[in-house]
Order: C-alpha cells, then sequence, then structure tokens
C-alpha cells in the first residue's frame, strides 16, 4: 500500500468523525431524546453519558430509556449497511463502513458485556434493562452468547465489506488491516482524550469512553487477522488526501469536545 492510495491522515479523520457520531447518536439520539419523549428531563449531558431524571419515569420508562442508546447503535449500523449500497465515492464509502462498524459493535458489544458483567446498559444495575427481572442470571447468559454470536457475524461482514471498498489483488488483506487498525486507533484515542474533559473523574473514562471505544470496538484490531480475506481481482481503490473531510472533522469533533466533554447540567 503506497502514500498515494492510501492517506493515513484523511483516514484517522474519518475514524475520528466516525466515533464521535456513533457516540453522539448512541448518547444523544438514544438516551437523551428517550428520557425527554417519556416525559422526564435530562440532568447532564455528557460526551459518553446522560443522566435522566429516573423518578420523573415509571420502571418500565427508565428501562427503555437504557435501551434506547444500544437501539439507536443498532439502527444506525443497519442504515449504513443500506447505504453502503447507493454511497459511490470511496471516502464516502469509508465513512459509512466505519459508521456501520462502530454501531453493529456497539449494540451487539453492550449485550456481551452487560451480560458477563452485569453492569452498563443492558444490565442488572438501577437503570440497567435487566433491572429487577426474574432469572437475571439466565438472562445475561443468553444475552452474553447471542450478543458474542452476533458480534462476530458483524466483524465478519465489517472486514469482507473493507475488502469489497479498498480493493487490491494480492495486497488486499494487507490494506484490509492497516486500515481497520488505523480506524479503532485513532477512534479509541479520540474517545479517551474527550473523555479525560468529563468532571466526573478517571471512572468515566474507563467505564464509558475507553470500554466503549477499546472494548466495544476492538473488532477492528483483531478481525483482519481472523477474517478471511483473500486477494481480489479489482484495482486498489485510491483514498487521496482529503482537506474537505479533516477540516468537517476537526471541526465537529473539537465542538463535540468542548461542548460535551466538560458535561452540559441543567
Amino acid at each position: 500500500m503506497n502514500a498515494r492510495s492510501f492517506d493515513w491522515l484523511t483516514v484517522i479523520a474519518l475514524a475520528a468523525l466516525a466515533y464521535v457520531t456513533g457516540t453522539a447518536l448512541h448518547e444523544h439520539l438514544g438516551h437523551a431524546a428517550s428520557c425527554v419523549a417519556l416525559g422526564s428531563d435530562v440532568k447532564k449531558f455528557g460526551a459518553f453519558y446522560v443522566d435522566c431524571d429516573d423518578p420523573q419515569l415509571s420502571a418500565l420508562g427508565v428501562k427503555l430509556v437504557a435501551l434506547a442508546g444500544p437501539v439507536v447503535s443498532l439502527l444506525t449500523g443497519l442504515a449504513c449497511m443500506r447505504l453502503l449500497r447507493v454511497v459511490q465515492s470511496p471516502l464516502s464509502r469509508l465513512f459509512t463502513w466505519m459508521l456501520a462498524s462502530i454501531g453493529l459493535m456497539t449494540a451487539f458489544g453492550y449485550m456481551m458485556f452487560s451480560g458477563v458483567a452485569g453492569i452498563g446498559d443492558l444490565g442488572i444495575g438501577d437503570d440497567g434493562v435487566l433491572h429487577d427481572v426474574a432469572m437475571p442470571w439466565l438472562w445475561r447468559g443468553v444475552m452474553a452468547v447471542v450478543g458474542y454470536f452476533f458480534y462476530d457475524r458483524c466483524v465478519v461482514w465489517s472486514m469482507r465489506t473493507l475488502a469489497g471498498i479498498v480493493g487490491g489483488r494480492e495486497d488486499r488483506p494487507r490494506r484490509v488491516q492497516r486500515i481497520a487498525l488505523l480506524t479503532y486507533i485513532a477512534g479509541a484515542v479520540t474517545c479517551i482524550v474527550i473523555g479525560l474533559f468529563n468532571p466526573e473523574g478517571i471512572v468515566i473514562v474507563l467505564t464509558s469512553a475507553a470500554a466503549a471505544s477499546l472494548g466495544g470496538t476492538s473488532g477492528f484490531a483483531w478481525g483482519p487477522p481472523r477474517t478471511r480475506v483473500g486477494a481480489g481481482d479489482s484495482d486498489a481503490v485510491t483514498f487521496p488526501r482529503s482537506w474537505a473531510w479533516i477540516a468537517a472533522s476537526v471541526v465537529i469533533v473539537l465542538a463535540y469536545a468542548i461542548v460535551f466533554g466538560p458535561t452540559i447540567s441543567r
């Protein structure tokens, strides 16, 4: 993969933008919007968490607010999967693939995480979906197994789709691995740096920003070596430097970090 076919700065910008977009949709279109729609108020808008005024909600309402985040992530992933069929520009296709993969990995990663650890949106905590359910151990076990199965399938889909996007003949597996790994590192670093601005301390960084990026989307790192991506019969697709994408990413990521990183309290 030479510099002419793969501009690392542009891919980093796309990854940062995709991770922030996926996070914003999960937290604000998912948790915050459902909190307000169900008749409550959002007390805190953070970059990686939303504090809904749960006492204003019924027990079912609390569960629906918790469920809304993963559901929005799943819908984001599914919508972007379909969008890939019509998007033509190589850089736009790459961004759409990133957002699709992040959405799907986040949704099913939460199932695994909450199933195994019992915490998070789908966990057994006071604001989790499985709070006060009968036989929580059974629900957690089923959720962990189902989450693992679909997470693995999503990673396989993601790597094979990326192979089709990047093209290439003998060097296709290497192109897939480099772009996927760069996406993972750039996105995780972006999330962790933004998370450091939160006023709640290192706990938010570890349980939300780092866990969601390093853990939730880890398929970008381990997916390429285990997914069979053979040499193709198409020429390598060029991903040139795009100052428009870079500028858009810098503006949106900085704005998100400045506004939501320190948290908006009401």
